[in-house]
This record gives structure tokens, C-alpha cells and sequence, in this order.
């Protein structure tokens, strides 16, 4: 909600004097909250002397001029209340109800996830570094980051590549993990999920629709640019940047198997550590509330392969390639 903390702290304050629950609150309406929260701001209580600035269209105006400043639109009001014979509210008062009106505005909905209903996937946009242990030369590995938004378990695996072998692989090496397949999976708008050919049938490319159809899940992308219902996996990406890719590129790591063992240890430090809000951690609540939610695993893994269109040759032989990804 774009809070300051000194605001969420006499929020938190309020409700344990007032005694409130969760369903409680969810009964208020909006002016009932706001009374609440700001009883010497009531609508009632506004200087009929003074001339009433039209906040929303103001908020408006602001958005459509992004560099104008908002003491440019109290000069104008000023000089309206003089016109009309009115008072003007001073500076500070009128960015006061101007930012309360931007607030209200800007307000978003709070979304409640089901256990195993999701599994928000995404890459790190900071990259590994692996040192050569004789040369000295560095390579990039990159990491993908899979959230369960509900308990906010996470599993992060680290590549040479962000190719389809490797983007399915780490699905099914995070599935192991979880110890189940959620019901719907949210990748990011990349190569390795959606369709990017010109004759475009299905917004999800072929090869990841066989992957979950093979594991009886969803595959429901996240809208492109910059979609405000994707903030949990764009959190966790940062999370993985702070805690994984950070310290690991501060190690000597000579190579992928010894830098995943590193990424592991990490993520398993953060799925065991306790919140700092709230009771548990994220291991306890994936064990309490998500584990026996989730689709079952199948026996057997999901065989990726690459397709190669082969030449006939003038002795009517055709050339195959086997290619087994484990």
C-alpha cells in the first residue's frame, strides 16, 4: 500500500486498543475506516469558508503530466478562491488532501492464495559468476527461482544457460522439492513458456503445454511489461538476489555442482528461517498446509527432448541424433 512504517505502526496500534479482528475490519466500509484511522480528518469537519479543490481531477491532471508540480495547482487554486470570494487552504493543507486522494486512488486489492493453487516462476535478473580453477576466467550461470505464493516456500537451481532443457529441468528438480506439483504454474513472459512465432495458435509454446499436461497442471502466464498481480514472484527474484547470488559471487566457486550445493544450502537456510511478522517459517507452512494439496508426482520424470528436422540421403538413409536430457 506504499505505507510509511511510523503509519502501519499506529495502524497496528488502533486495532489492538480497539480490540479488532480480521473479520471485523473486513465489516468496515471505507468512510467507517477512515473515521477511524483519522477522526479530526472527517469530510464533515472541512472549512466551509474555504473553496473545495477538486482532488480526483487533480490526481488525474497529475497523471497525465507527470513533471507537473503540484504547487503549480494550489497557485491556480488560490487564485480561483480569490475570484470567487473564498479562502484558500494553505500549501501544506492542499497537498495534504492531495496525496490522501493520489492514496485512494492508487489503492490495490490484497490477494488471497489457496494452497498448491500456484507456482510463480521467474529468472534472476543478476547472474552467477564460476571461476575457472586453472585460467581464472569467469562464466555466467544464471538462476531460476520457483515460489508457492501461499506458504512462500522457494526453490532456486543454478544454469550454464536459460535454454528449455534447463527451464524444465529446474521444474522438475523444484516439483521433487516441494514434494508435489501445484495446480497452476505462472511463469514470466519468456522464450521457454510462451510462443513467440509469428502464427502464433496457443499463448503457451508447445514443448512447456506437453510438460504440464504430462503433469496435470496449468500454465497461465503473467501479463506483459509490468503486471501489479506479479509482485510476489518480482519479491522473491529480489529475495534470491540479496541472499543467493549476492554471497555466492562473493565465493571462489569453480564449478556448477559446487555452486548449486551453495544455492541450496541458501535456500534451505531461507525456507527454515522464522518471519519476522508472523509465527513459522516457510518449511512449516508448506508441511501444515500445502504439501497434501498438491497434485501427486508421476512415476517417472518428464522426458524433454529437442526436435531436429533430418535430410533424406540420396541412399534413402536418415540421420538421428539421440538426445536424453537427465
Amino acid at each position: 500500500m506504499h505505507c510509511s512504517k511510523r503509519d502501519v505502526a499506529a495502524a497496528s496500534k488502533l486495532i489492538k486498543e480497539s480490540s479488532l479482528n480480521v473479520a471485523a475490519v473486513q465489516a468496515l466500509t471505507d468512510s467507517e475506516v477512515e473515521e477511524l484511522l483519522s477522526p479530526e480528518r472527517k469530510s464533515g469537519q472541512k472549512n466551509p469558508d474555504c473553496l473545495q479543490p477538486d482532488t480526483e481531477a487533480l490526481v488525474k491532471r497529475k497523471a497525465r503530466g507527470r513533471k507537473l508540480p503540484v504547487k503549480l495547482m494550489w497557485l491556480e487554486y488560490c487564485d480561483r478562491a480569490a475570484g470567487n470570494d473564498k479562502l484558500a487552504y494553505s500549501c501544506q493543507t492542499f497537498c495534504e488532501r492531495f496525496s490522501e486522494a493520489k492514496a485512494k486512488s492508487e489503492a490495490t486489492t490484497h490477494f488471497t492464495h489457496a494452497a498448491a493453487e500456484k507456482a510463480y516462476i521467474d529468472w534472476a535478473g543478476d547472474v552467477l559468476w564460476i571461476v575457472d580453477r586453472i585460467t581464472g576466467k569467469r562464466a555466467k550461470a544464471y538462476l531460476l527461482v520457483i515460489r508457492l505464493p501461499c506458504s512462500g516456500l522457494i526453490f532456486a537451481e543454478a544454469f550454464w544457460n536459460m535454454k528449455q532443457d534447463s527451464w524444465l529441468k529446474g521444474h522438475m528438480d523444484a516439483f521433487e522439492h516441494f514434494g508435489g506439483v501445484p495446480q497452476m504454474l505462472v511463469p514470466d513472459n519468456c522464450g521457454t513458456a510462451t510462443d513467440r512465432s509469428p502464427a502464433r495458435i496457443t499463448l503457451v509454446n508447445a514443448t512447456y503445454l506437453a510438460f504440464a499436461d504430462y503433469y496435470g497442471c496449468a500454465v497461465v502466464p503473467a501479463r506483459v511489461r509490468k503486471p501489479s498481480d506479479k509482485s510476489l514472484a518480482e519479491g522473491v527474484v529480489d529475495l534470491a538476489e540479496r541472499w543467493i547470488v549476492a554471497p555466492a559471487n562473493e565465493e571462489s566457486l569453480h564449478a556448477l555442482e559446487e555452486l548449486n550445493e551453495f544455492v541450496a544450502d541458501r535456500v534451505e537456510w531461507l525456507n527454515e528461517r522464522p518471519f519476522s511478522d508472523k509465527d513459522g517459517s516457510r518449511r512449516e507452512g508448506c508441511e501444515r498446509s500445502e504439501r497434501e494439496s498438491m497434485l501427486a508426482l508421476p512415476e517417472r520424470r518428464y522426458e524433454t527432448y529437442e526436435p531436429h528436422c533430418a535430410k533424406v540421403s540420396p541412399d534413402y538413409h536418415v540421420k538421428c541424433k539421440a538426445l536424453h536430457f537427465t
